[in-house]
């Protein structure tokens, strides 16, 4: 599997229908130079696409492997995760995202990446060692963070203690 391939295609895809995207996840953190190994892209689209989505992907090779309201994962010629924006939290990540990244793709602000990156770890608890240090990647390689909208982002699990004990080994 060819990931550059992969994201290439899809990004073609969605960008030719219209349809708004922007990367999360691993290549999401290669946007803010992580070298992080990665299998998949992960991509944020609104809710609103996802049928259109899920038929475009099954219609040029891709099958889909899991679904549900907030998550549509592909196989094909490469693993494609779509996260649905469906709340306005998410609505607004999407929104925001900074324009223009590999290959011309949309990514989410550091910021945003970190709240999905609690999200996530809450979630999957075997997934708490590497969000944790893509967290602490983050915290470390950007030198403007708005606190007060990942505390938001922290507190809506009750996670604002270990991100914020994170920053201070980081940037005492």
């Amino acid at each position: 599997m060819d990931l550059r391939k992969t994201l290439k295609f899809v990004h073609s895809l969605l960008s030719d229908n219209s349809i708004d995207h922007a990367l999360i996840g691993g290549l999401g953190l290669a946007c803010y130079g992580s070298t992080r190994a990665t299998v998949d892209m992960d991509l944020l689209i609104y809710e609103e696409d996802k049928l259109k989505v899920q038929e475009l992907l099954s219609q040029n090779g891709f099958n889909l492997q899991n679904e549900s309201e907030e998550v549509l994962q592909f196989s094909g010629m490469g693993y494609v995760d779509l996260l649905i924006a469906r709340r306005p939290i998410s609505r607004n990540i999407l929104k925001l995202s900074n324009q223009n990244g590999p290959e011309g793709i949309d990514f989410v602000r550091a910021e945003d990446l970190i709240g999905l990156k609690i999200q996530a770890y809450i979630n999957d608890s075997t997934r708490e060692f590497q969000d944790k240090a893509d967290i602490q990647f983050l915290i470390d390689s950007q030198d403007k963070l708005d606190w007060q909208l990942i505390k938001e982002y922290a507190d809506l699990f009750s996670e604002w203690e270990v991100i914020n004990e994170i920053r201070k080994k980081v940037k005492p």
